[in-house]
């Protein structure tokens, strides 16, 4: 097996090689291709749910997104990348989700074309406080200011944040 997917519940990752096979079987019968399995990876990135690269033959999907929301995950993001790679196979690099990836998602895939998904992405934030209220900030923010980058008033008292 191999280590790029050592941080997944073994589950979860059976689960995305099937929906893959799957969905690859299909595209293969129905295209009359023989391509192979791509290659997948699992990475955190933010609010991205997954990425094709396409000269990589590769699927990177958002392992954090993926642990959170499970099949509903899988079942919306695997074939949505895999088609990516179909279109880049059969037609060269075009639009994202231009007419080739709508085409290759609804009648290869039998898949809805969406662009975007709807999963929550949780993100940490540190509190602030000021003279008069707490300040939510994000990792960036927190980070700028823990590496003395800058500094961040309150835009109703004018007083420097601190951390609480």
């Amino acid at each position: 097996m191999q280590q790029a997917y050592k941080h997944i519940p073994i589950q979860l990752h059976s689960q995305v090689m099937a929906c893959l096979r799957l969905h690859l079987a299909q595209a293969n019968t129905l295209l009359q291709t023989n391509y192979t399995e791509p290659t997948i990876t699992y990475r955190s990135k933010g609010s991205i749910a997954g990425s094709a690269y396409l000269t990589r033959w590769e699927i990177q999907l958002n392992r954090t997104l993926l642990c959170e929301n499970g099949t509903p995950f899988i079942e919306e993001v695997v074939p949505h990348e895999l088609a990516h790679l179909l279109v880049y196979k059969q037609y060269g690099r075009v639009k994202p989700h231009g007419k080739e990836w709508q085409n290759i998602m609804r009648t290869v895939l039998g898949r809805e074309a969406k662009t975007t998904h709807c999963f929550s992405v949780s993100r940490p934030t540190y509190v602030y406080i000021c003279a008069c209220q707490e300040h939510h900030l994000t990792l960036i923010r927190h980070n700028k200011i823990q590496k003395n980058n800058t500094q961040y008033f309150c835009k109703k008292c004018g007083k420097l944040l601190a951390l609480k």
